[in-house]
């Protein structure tokens, strides 16, 4: 089970834009891979996510062919490394560490600091 998850409030505890809030979009899982570029296993220490309104940079897209719909320069939201970013309770509205916990035979998220399911 992941600490942060698509949909999940969270804020920026380090970079250039501490202190901001967003909605992760998407979570970008890392892979361990072998020479033949098969998946052979996780790699926590590499997981990413996307998350709405943080992060933005510009990229300067250019016509190449009828296939690219956006061309000029486009706003992009780059990923954010999962370690630069705490999950906001939804009881105590606090960035807070979150932990897990087994309730009627379900992994469970909590929170560490209200002790109030997430999940």
């Amino acid at each position: 089970m992941q600490r942060i998850k698509k949909g999940d409030t969270i804020q920026v505890i380090s970079g250039n834009e501490v202190g901001t809030r967003g909605e992760v979009d998407r979570v970008i899982k890392a892979w361990q891979l072998n020479q033949q570029k098969k998946r052979t296993g996780r790699n926590p220490s590499g997981d990413r996510i996307i998350v709405r309104g943080v992060n933005v940079r510009k990229k300067h897209q250019r016509p190449v062919s009828q296939t690219r719909t956006q061309t000029g320069i486009i706003d992009m939201e780059l990923p954010v490394h999962i370690s630069n970013v705490m999950l906001v309770c939804p009881n105590c509205d606090e960035a807070v560490r979150v932990g897990f916990r087994l309730e009627d035979d379900h992994k469970k998220r909590f929170c560490k600091r209200c002790d109030a399911i997430i999940d």
